[in-house]
């Protein structure tokens, strides 16, 4: 401490000593300048009230409201605090009913908040009262509201409310994505959680309940609205704070941007918020810089199960607890490509891609963005870093082809290091960027989605482009195939395949890579058109004609007229859906809702899966719709090859009673099965009840059907007796166990489950 702070600091206490509590900078300067040759300079000053506020002797917060005044009496803040923040024994009984308004909504009228302060005990309070509403806010003890038009008038007291969630407790999981902080510390102190929740609700509008005309938010809840389409939602839960993002329609239907801004910025308020008290705690064994993981949710069964969100990048993982194989595609939402900025720059104070970007594994596509953006000599450098074993040798074999694009050759040299790297990832991208004193932005500047004015309506963009249309274009790619495909979504060895399949044929090259990249989920004029404007390939525009393929004319027509029980007994009995997906899909009420669950199934799982589809509409009478999509197929020439899944292991019999579904609702009697098969304490009353309830035999079968491919192999043997016991059926028992199980079966079923 400075000998000079000294006279300064005995003047602040004698003013403690006559009930002084606040100073204006004024008077403190008026002070100071008392102390003449002692006198601090501006600078000087600035360090004293610094240095006493980290030694908790005032409190000083140099922020825009706050830095006009000084609490000198740090005491005085625990009565700024209990004003509000206080047990109903000690609240004034007058006042009771502000009280019940805090505990029930957490709502507090700006009028009300000056009236407690009017009480005699918090007359100091009440003479400096917009100095410390905004303190308090600032500290997150009270919070505005985002946009609202009175968010003068009232404030909102999260750590006050008392009420739990009831109305609306269930997520709707088919509209919705989740992220989850966890805490390393089995106990999270409760300050952290309400300053979470308080700036949650000060960045988003509060939903408002359709029920009870309340605002959404609750002791350990809150719901948000981010726009007419998206809604988010936290609950806390032990140790772990739970992100919901929905659209009103589906979950395909969200935003990715939209998705990936609101994970930074809970992100940087989690990280902000967390480390304070962290670094505060003595009793914390937690000393690093994140007091938390960042987790995935994944709909398993009727809940969600978590994952770490630095395993994304794997197309698929296994739920340990379940034994479930799990899809990851949905959640990469939460980290898609950052919202442009204008002219496409950091600003100054940009400090490079954030925690959430750093720890992640970058993507194909975000290092074919990388070789392009960086010299041969830059990617180089970076490599002869980023490479464990041998970089020069390594680099020396990769740049042998002199024949290949530069291009070819930079993302051939990011994608060796990738692959040969247990936990690639960003922060090690940038930490040989810096070493080589290489520009860090250039990642933020990948991590951009393209904005640009697109001449053409959305319904236009969001269309899946026509075969016909995508074949036009093959003759204007040129050289630019490869980094077109990697842009496009395409894997690097999927493009190397490409490359060795069409060696000399560069236009057969561009065909195999936008027909391949047409039969993925996300495939729409739109994202074509955003990475032909990365690539500077706009020039090749006028030859898009944003004509609708014969998939998307026939896909209202499936929405609209078909009915799909015998198609899934069909799928079903081929193996390209599961029991699971089968609840998925039949879970909707509506049949079109359930024609559009079955077509995102059928999307998503590529070709067999397709081709299965167009063969139940055959079997199913829906002829001339088989037809076209049949044509529609063979006009994207697709040679997808099914590799059989090994690693994987799907019981045998699941796949028998697969398998052989459509022969057994058609051909078993259920009654006499049922009760067997309660006897032996496979079936229980309550499943009897569910099967008696569906009004037609073969829909009574398929329940029972239902029950028995998520049972036990041991419901699968006491099923066949049961079956074999009935001469009308023996042989269908024995056909069932003698049913050959290959190993592409394997591979079929195992690509239900990812």
């Amino acid at each position: 401490m400075p000998t000079k702070f000294v006279p300064l600091e005995l003047q602040l206490a004698k003013k403690v000593e006559e009930k002084k509590k606040i100073l204006s900078i004024g008077e403190l300067n008026d002070l100071n300048q008392q102390n003449e040759k002692h006198a601090l300079t501006p600078d000087q000053l600035q360090k004293f009230l610094k240095v006493n506020h980290a030694l908790g002797k005032l409190i000083y917060f140099d922020e825009a409201c706050l830095r006009d005044n000084v609490i000198i009496d740090p005491v005085f803040l625990v009565d700024v605090l209990r004003s509000i923040v206080t047990d109903e024994q000690f609240w004034p009984e007058h006042l009771i009913e502000i009280l019940e308004d805090l505990k029930e909504s957490g709502k507090l009228l700006k009028k009300d908040l000056y009236e407690i302060w009017k009480q005699d005990c918090f007359k100091e309070i009440s003479e400096h009262k917009d100095y410390i509403v905004e303190m308090l806010v600032h500290l997150d003890i009270i919070c505005r509201q985002k946009n609202d038009e009175n968010e003068s008038e009232f404030f909102l007291v999260p750590c006050m409310i008392r009420t739990k969630r009831e109305d609306n407790p269930q997520i709707d999981f088919d509209r919705s994505i989740h992220l989850a902080y966890r805490f390393k510390e089995e106990v999270v102190p409760p300050a952290i959680l309400y300053r979470f929740i308080a700036t949650f609700i000060s960045m988003w509008k509060l939903r408002v309940s359709t029920k009870s005309s309340r605002l959404m938010i609750f002791t350990d809840s809150a719901d948000v609205t981010i726009d007419n389409e998206h809604d988010m939602r936290i609950d806390i839960q032990g140790n772990r704070i739970i992100v919901s993002l929905s659209h009103k329609e589906s979950q395909i239907s969200i935003v990715p941007t939209i998705a990936s801004t609101a994970q930074e910025c809970l992100t940087n308020a989690i990280t902000n918020i967390s480390n304070f008290y962290f670094s505060v705690s003595d009793d914390s064994g937690c000393t690093r810089d994140l007091p938390f993981t960042i987790q995935i949710g994944i709909v398993c069964g009727s809940d969600l199960c978590f994952f770490d969100h630095m395993l994304r990048s794997k197309e698929e993982w296994t739920c340990p607890d379940h034994n479930r194989i799990h899809k990851t595609n949905s959640v990469s939402r939460w980290f898609a490509d950052k919202s442009h900025t204008e002219g496409d720059r950091c600003l100054e104070d940009c400090p490079g891609l954030d925690m959430a970007w750093l720890d992640s594994n970058p993507d194909d596509r975000h290092l074919g963005r990388l070789a392009a953006e960086m010299t041969m000599e830059e990617i180089r450098k970076i490599y002869m870093h980023l490479k464990e074993k041998k970089p020069a040798r390594s680099w020396e074999i990769i740049n042998e082809s002199k024949n290949k694009e530069s291009f070819d050759i930079k993302i051939k040299a990011l994608h060796d290091w990738k692959k040969n790297t247990l936990y690639a990832s960003f922060k090690q991208i940038q930490q040989s960027m810096k070493e080589e004193d290489i520009d860090i932005h250039i990642l933020c500047q990948i991590s951009r989605e393209v904005q640009k004015d697109l001449d053409q309506p959305k319904e236009k963009l969001f269309i899946r482009p026509s075969g016909s249309n995508l074949q036009q274009l093959s003759d204007h790619i040129g050289y630019q195939t490869y980094q077109l495909g990697i842009e496009l979504g395409l894997k690097v060895v999927e493009m190397q395949q490409i490359e060795r399949n069409h060696v000399t044929n560069l236009r057969s090259q561009t065909e195999e890579v936008l027909n391949k990249w047409r039969r993925l989920p996300e495939a729409t004029y739109e994202v074509l058109v955003k990475a032909l404007h990365r690539l500077e390939l706009s020039s090749i525009l006028p030859y898009i004609t944003y004509e609708e393929g014969l998939a998307e004319q026939a896909e209202e027509r499936i929405i609209q007229d078909i009915e799909i029980s015998q198609i899934l007994d069909y799928m079903m009995t081929h193996l390209v859906i599961s029991s699971d997906d089968r609840r998925s899909i039949e879970h909707h009420v509506r049949q079109d809702d359930q024609n559009k669950a079955l077509l995102e199934v059928v999307n998503k799982r590529g070709e067999s899966t397709y081709n299965v589809f167009v063969d139940a509409l055959l079997t199913s009478g829906y002829t001339d719709l088989a037809n076209e999509l049949k044509r529609d197929s063979q006009e994207d020439g697709s040679n997808e090859v099914l590799e059989p899944q090994y690693k994987v292991t799907v019981p045998v019999y699941r796949v028998r009673l697969q398998k052989n579904y459509s022969n057994i609702i058609k051909c078993i009697d259920h009654e006499n099965i049922v009760d067997q098969l309660i006897s032996r304490d496979i079936l229980t009353i309550s499943d009897r009840q569910l099967i008696n309830a569906c009004p037609a035999q073969i829909q009574k079968n398929r329940k029972l059907m239902d029950i028995l491919l998520h049972g036990s192999e041991k419901g699968f043997i006491e099923f066949l007796k049961a079956i074999r016991e009935d001469s009308v059926t023996t042989e269908l028992a024995d056909e069932i166990e003698s049913t050959l199980v290959t190993s592409r079966d394997i591979s079929i079923m195992h690509g239900c489950y990812k």
